[in-house]
């Protein structure tokens, strides 16, 4: 059952913009690991942050800084801490260490999962589906029930790749979750409400829906930013117009049940796509995976920015707990690496049609730092980041509020 959070008065304040000093807060949670004791909650959920806003490098501190409204937090029935006005996720030092080292020198800078049908799976679906056609109709009740079972042992299960993060973080975890509850609503087997309507919703408003016998569609989440704001010597940085974007494929699946891209997408798939993306973040208020979702891709748009514009270089920061081999150790879960084929058929005109579903989740941050178009410089980012400077905190103080 949800619980409440230990937190001492200052932390359980709401605050439009919360500093957090990554560097400062490495050599804390360095310190109390050296002393044989744990981070504390606060530090584990960076001092209830809900979404990263900005982020700022002093040079002469030495010091890099993420920024972003935050709010006292409690944990839920599932045990996620949320914050307790907003009931958004709170981002997480285990994610954040997770992603710092996926862009450390030897990662692998990209990270992701997919979701992926097997060969003999889908060759025998094929096969099966085309044979149920050419006998006609189905009866109700049982001959569908009976259609559905056959469906789901003859395409088996689908293997879980993941790459970038390691397979049991929590980061992974909630790609997975994501990935697998999008293609659930895809498929009408979860409900995301009247905005984002099933493949199958939409086939059923076309006044000629036949489809084909064997749909197979690839849907997959990436990241969406409007764009990233910078003064002109770069020590500051905004995120702005942070979201989600889900993108769409048609393929075809030939008799050995391979899956072949096609490079497009019909105009349903494109619209189921185009509708979660719309509505993701009404989406995100009612399951909070998807609003987990977007903190992981604000993490990962910090560590890219990192990376690409050498702030810790330009900051004197050497990472030691946080860095690949360092001693904080993330929270580990048992990992993931096969899941139930998500699939699902229904009749129109008289024709079954089955949608076998495949595709991932694919956080590629050099879409958004590499890409000049997103980059602009605003001047007005650096007042924020000299309004935002740590003033005089006790000793093993890491984090901060602006002062309105």
């Amino acid at each position: 059952k949800a619980r409440k959070a230990s937190l001492n008065k200052n932390v359980a304040q709401n605050s439009q913009l919360r500093l957090v000093s990554l560097t400062r807060l490495e050599k804390e949670v360095q310190q109390l690991i050296e002393e044989g004791r744990s981070p504390v909650e606060t530090m584990k959920m960076l001092a209830g942050l809900t979404k990263v806003e900005y982020v700022f490098v002093y040079p002469e501190d030495q010091e890099i800084v993420i920024a972003g409204p935050a709010e006292a937090w409690i944990y839920n029935e599932e045990g996620l801490a949320v914050g307790v006005e907003s009931g958004r996720p709170v981002l997480q030092l285990d994610d954040l260490v997770t992603i710092l080292r996926t862009f450390s020198d030897n990662g692998e800078e990209i990270f992701g999962c997919s979701f992926d049908p097997r060969a003999e799976g889908l060759a025998r679906v094929n096969e099966f589906v085309a044979q149920s056609n050419a006998r006609g109709p189905l009866s109700a009740g049982a001959g569908v029930r009976n259609y559905t079972r056959q469906l789901k042992e003859k395409l088996g299960t689908q293997d879980i790749t993941l790459y970038g993060v390691p397979d049991t973080s929590r980061v992974a975890r909630v790609l997975i979750e994501a990935d697998y509850r999008m293609k659930l609503i895809g498929i009408g087997k979860m409900d995301a409400g009247k905005n984002i309507p099933s493949y199958f919703d939409l086939l059923a408003q076309e006044s000629n829906a036949s489809g084909m016998n064997l749909e197979a569609l690839r849907w997959w989440l990436t990241m969406k930013y409007d764009s990233v704001l910078h003064n002109p010597q770069r020590t500051a940085y905004q995120v702005v117009g942070s979201s989600v974007l889900c993108q769409s494929e048609n393929q075809i699946v030939t008799k050995e049940g391979e899956r072949l891209r096609t490079g497009k997408a019909e105009k349903l798939n494109r619209e189921f796509a185009a509708n979660f993306t719309k509505h993701y973040q009404e989406l995100a208020q009612q399951d909070l995976v998807y609003a987990d979702l977007q903190n992981i891709f604000d993490l990962a748009l910090v560590a890219a920015l990192m990376r690409n514009e050498h702030l810790a270089n330009r900051a004197g920061w050497e990472m030691t707990a946080f860095a690949a081999n360092g001693v904080y150790r993330p929270a580990e879960f048992e990992a993931a690496h096969t899941v139930d084929t998500v699939v699902n058929h229904r009749v129109y005109n008289g024709k079954d049609v089955v949608v076998q579903v495949a595709g991932g989740v694919r956080v590629d941050t050099n879409s958004v730092v590499k890409n000049q178009q997103n980059l602009k410089v605003s001047p007005e980012v650096g007042a924020v980041s000299a309004q935002s400077k740590a003033p005089a905190l006790p000793v093993g103080r890491w984090w901060w509020d602006l002062a309105n």
